[in-house]
């Protein structure tokens, strides 16, 4: 059956998960010891959090990811239909495809434990050809056959982001270096950047990454981000706000960085966008805190920030 080219904005791939929050805790979670939350809120999450950012800020966005006959696959498609994703791409699996993360949020700062029951597949070989992206927002993925879908996209001319996991890999690792290579813009935070290149502190990483990739925008919290380009350093600072929830905070910065590289405009307003969409996802619980572009507007005025929105054009 013949299926027509989609021509989107972003097309976002990698696995689900579904979130489960709890809030509110005295103290960080230790052995021998039970805790009652506050709150619990059962969300979608994984590369759902970026798919929603971007789809909530405007952007024509598809999400290439597996989904199987499990509870929390059914749970995550429901609220994706829920929230208007674009499903085209889902692909439906007749098996238990299992992924499901417990996350505590404390004092600005998350925890998470994690289950997935399958490897995380690239997308089917016909993907690229019916999204025909601009940008591709791409899960630190560094297997062969991930490396080889990077590669066919690249050689259609599509873009590529990707932000980072929590490493058990470095730079050391055999495809990270060439998985490196292929970027267009990476966003780690300090941890991640840290944990990965084995420097002992986030300007030395920021620095070294800088040698491996055209842009590196680290996201760093309360903060804001420090960005690397051409061997040249700017930084952003973040707005003050009451934190709620970190949780999903880093694709709400995706989201906004990817707004201003869609619609072109310069670095340095593509990371104060990132920014301010981080910041304001923070004051909520989960990806749904993601902002609008009305509410993104309007916190940006709220804090004085400059941002060229009359050359938004979604």
């Amino acid at each position: 059956m013949h299926r027509p080219a989609f021509n989107c904005d972003v097309l976002v791939t990698g696995e689900y998960f579904c979130d489960l929050i709890y809030a509110g805790l005295p103290e960080a979670p230790r052995l021998g010891a039970e805790y009652y939350a506050r709150d619990l809120t059962v969300l979608p999450g994984g590369t759902y959090n970026i798919a929603l950012a971007l789809s909530r800020l405007g952007l024509d966005t598809l999400w290439a990811c597996d989904f199987g006959n499990d509870l929390f696959s059914r749970l995550v498609m429901e609220q994706a239909e829920h929230d208007g994703l674009d499903g085209r791409l889902f692909n439906h699996l007749d098996r238990s495809v299992q992924r499901v993360t417990s996350a505590f949020s404390l004092a600005g700062d998350r925890g998470f434990l994690s289950f997935s029951e399958t490897p995380v597949a690239p997308p089917p070989a016909n993907t690229l050809q019916q999204a025909r992206p601009q940008w591709l927002v791409q899960t630190f993925r560094f297997e062969p056959e991930w490396l080889s879908f990077i590669e066919a996209a690249r050689e259609q001319g599509v873009k590529i982001f990707a932000d980072c996991r929590h490493p058990d890999f470095t730079l050391d690792t055999p495809g990270v270096r060439a998985f490196l290579a292929t970027l267009t813009i990476f966003s780690p935070n300090e941890a991640e950047a840290i944990g990965m290149t084995g420097l002992p502190n986030p300007e030395a990483a920021l620095d070294r990454l800088g040698e491996l990739v055209p842009v590196v925008a680290m996201k760093r919290g309360g903060q804001g981000a420090s960005v690397i380009v051409n061997g040249e350093r700017f930084d952003i600072a973040a707005p003050r706000v009451e934190v709620v929830d970190a949780t999903g905070a880093g694709d709400a910065f995706n989201g906004g960085f990817l707004l201003g590289l869609v619609n072109r405009l310069p670095l340095q307003a593509c990371v104060e966008l990132a920014v301010l969409c981080g910041s304001l996802s923070t004051t909520g619980y989960g990806a749904l805190a993601a902002p609008t572009l009305m509410e993104l507007k309007e916190f940006a005025n709220r804090h004085g920030r400059e941002i060229p929105f009359q050359e938004v054009m979604l």
